[in-house]
């Protein structure tokens, strides 16, 4: 059911709610909060390297995830943001399950969480986004970040689909933020899309759920940003298996609906107000 309830939104005690003073939509959880200004016209058609195996892509993609994202942005989410790692345990002990590959889900809730991700599991990841945002001023960060866009056509979606088949096949890790949209240091968890989970079931790999949550801004932090930003606390969670055997509709429902029951719970939320899936028809 499409609805969103506030009477329905309940954290578990002492569970921080940041109020950063932002106006939240209510009625369309895929609404950007955040509008790119464009200055170039790439068009993702059948046309588009969604893959790039060029040496010139590798060394700009190792550039960017050495100095930027492990080095750069590492000491940016450290010193602005406090952040701290939590469940890392789980990567040492499901080590053989993902060493095929998986889907990584999160909520998406800060400019840099993709980053942060990375510096939680110590591991690169591949990121379907939104195209819009390749034909931004940081089309070129994200692209060598290890961003594909989502394609504009039919076309596009075929070479999009075979460049996960090879990445899954190169047993590569996926990241997906199946909210869609970044809304920033949002509490509540806004309904899934299919596309994470119909991917994990297509290619029989565990999805591994991410929750960041928030905790009050105190001490020394105060210096690097304004008190109402919080800090921020990444917990990685229980991997969630696909069962192949299962029918591919009824699957994908139960993985999306068991993914965001497992985020919530890791987020201390204890009643959410949107539904784990909205119908946009």
């Amino acid at each position: 059911m499409n609805e969103f309830n506030p009477e329905n939104f309940k954290l578990r005690e002492g569970e921080y709610l940041p109020l950063v003073g932002i106006d939240y939509p209510v009625d369309d959880p895929y609404k950007g909060l955040v509008h790119f200004r464009k200055v170039r016209d790439l068009k993702f058609d059948e046309s588009y390297p969604f893959l790039d195996d060029s040496f010139a892509y590798r060394i700009q993609w190792c550039f960017v995830n050495c100095f930027v994202a492990f080095g750069v942005l590492f000491l940016a989410n450290k010193i602005k943001f406090g952040i701290k790692y939590k469940g890392r345990d789980v990567l040492k002990r499901y080590k053989k399950e993902f060493s095929d590959g998986l889907v990584c889900v999160s909520n998406h809730c800060f400019p840099w969480d993709a980053a942060a991700i990375c510096q939680a599991t110590r591991h690169t990841f591949w990121i379907p986004m939104l195209s819009e945002h390749f034909n931004s001023r940081n089309g070129w960060l994200l692209r060598h970040f290890g961003g594909i866009p989502v394609p504009d056509d039919f076309g596009g979606l075929r070479k999009f689909n075979q460049a996960f088949d090879t990445i899954h096949e190169r047993k590569e890790w996926i990241l997906i933020f199946p909210e869609a949209r970044n809304w920033n240091f949002y509490k509540p968890l806004k309904p899934f899309r299919k596309g994470a989970f119909s991917m994990a079931y297509r290619y029989n790999c565990p999805i591994l759920p991410v929750n960041i949550s928030y905790r009050e801004r105190k001490g020394i932090y105060k210096l690097f940003a304004d008190p109402k930003v919080p800090l921020l606390t990444l917990t990685l969670g229980e991997p969630i298996f696909p069962d192949s055997s299962k029918p591919r509709k009824t699957e994908v429902d139960r993985l999306l609906r068991e993914s965001h029951k497992r985020i919530c719970e890791m987020g201390g939320i204890i009643q959410n107000p949107w539904p784990a899936y909205w119908d946009e028809e």
